[in-house]
C-alpha cells in the first residue's frame, strides 16, 4: 500500500510539473504572437503615416495660397500623425547626380568625394562603357571581354541605367560602394546638370571648379534667400556654372519622410515622386530604413 502512495506522489508531481511547463510554454507563445501583433500593428501605423505624410506634401505643394504653399527647396517641414512625429523634406531630385546623363568629370568629382582611395577614373571609363551602345572599351573602361575575362558571366547592357543600383553590376563596384553613392545619384532627373536648389554640401563640393569656401557661401546665401522667398542666386559658384542649374518646378522630386514612433527608433524612407495633373502622382523609388543613430534628417 505504501508503495503504490508512493507511486501516486511521484505521479502528481510529474503531472504537475509537465502542466507547469506547458504553461510555461503557452505563456511564451503568447507574448511571441503579441509582440508580433505589436510590431505589425506599428509597421502598419508607421505606412500609414508615411501615406498621410505623402499626401498632405503634395497638396501643401499644390496650395493656391502662395503664403502657404511649399516649395521643393530642401527646406524640413514638421508634421504629425497621430502619436508619431514626422519630418518631411522635398527637394527636385535633379539636385542628384544623374548617372545616365551626367559628364565623366561631375562623375569623377562625386567618386574622388565618395571614394578617395578608389580608382576614379577606372570607375568613370566602366560605368560609360555599360550604358553606351558599342563594344570600344574606354581608356580604363570594360566591354564584354573584360567582364569575361574577370570571371563575369554577363556583360555590359550597353543601355541607360533603369535603378542606381543596378550600377553594383558594373565591373568596379560592388554593393557596399553603390549604398554609398546612392543617395547623392540617380536615373530619374534626366538632366546632365545638378539643381543647385537642393543639392547637399557633398554634391556641391564635387562640382569640378568649386571651392569649399565657394560652396560655404552659396549654402548660407540660398537658406536666407529661400527663407526670405527670394530666388536664389548661383553667383558664387560662378566657376563651375556649366555643371549647375536652379530650378524649383522639377516635375520629378525627391521627399525624405522621418517617422519618430513612441518608444522606437525613427524610421526613414526615401521616395522620388513624378507629379502629375491633379495632385497625382507616381511613385518611381523608394527605399526604408530604419535609424541607428538618430535623426536620418
Amino acid at each position: 500500500m505504501k508503495a503504490e502512495r508512493g507511486f501516486a506522489l511521484i505521479l502528481v508531481v510529474w503531472s504537475l510539473v509537465l502542466l507547469a511547463g506547458m504553461a510555461a510554454g503557452f505563456s511564451m507563445a503568447v507574448r511571441h504572437e503579441a509582440r508580433i501583433a505589436f510590431d505589425d500593428l506599428a509597421e502598419l501605423k508607421a505606412e500609414a503615416a508615411k501615406l498621410a505624410a505623402v499626401n498632405q506634401t503634395l497638396f501643401a505643394l499644390n496650395d493656391t495660397d502662395l503664403d502657404t504653399r511649399w516649395r521643393a527647396d530642401g527646406r524640413i517641414h514638421e508634421l504629425a500623425w497621430d502619436d508619431m512625429a514626422l519630418r518631411v523634406r522635398v527637394r527636385p531630385e535633379s539636385s542628384k547626380v544623374d548617372i545616365n546623363r551626367a559628364p565623366p568629370e561631375l562623375l569623377a568629382g562625386l567618386f574622388a568625394a565618395m571614394l578617395p582611395d578608389a580608382p576614379t577614373d577606372a570607375l568613370v571609363d566602366a560605368l560609360a562603357d555599360w550604358r553606351d551602345q558599342d563594344d570600344r572599351a574606354r581608356t580604363e573602361g570594360a566591354e564584354a571581354r573584360d567582364y569575361a575575362a574577370a570571371g563575369y558571366r554577363y556583360g555590359p547592357s550597353n543601355a541607360p541605367f533603369q535603378s542606381v543600383f543596378e550600377l553594383a553590376q558594373v565591373i568596379g563596384f560592388d554593393n557596399a560602394t553603390v549604398t554609398a553613392l546612392a543617395p547623392y545619384l540617380t536615373v530619374f532627373s534626366r538632366h546632365p546638370r545638378v539643381n543647385a536648389i537642393g543639392a547637399d554640401l557633398l554634391t556641391l563640393r564635387a562640382i569640378p571648379g568649386i571651392s569649399e569656401s565657394d560652396v560655404s557661401q552659396f549654402i548660407a546665401q540660398r537658406d536666407q534667400a529661400i527663407a526670405e522667398g527670394k530666388n536664389v542666386e548661383l553667383s558664387p559658384l560662378r566657376n563651375g556654372m556649366r555643371y549647375l542649374e536652379s530650378n524649383m518646378n522639377d516635375r520629378v522630386i525627391a521627399m525624405d519622410i522621418e517617422i519618430q514612433l513612441p518608444n522606437a527608433p525613427p524610421i526613414s524612407e526615401q521616395l522620388v515622386l513624378q507629379r502629375g495633373r491633379n495632385r497625382l502622382y507616381e511613385i518611381l523609388a523608394r527605399d526604408t530604413r530604419q535609424s541607428t543613430s538618430g535623426s536620418a534628417l
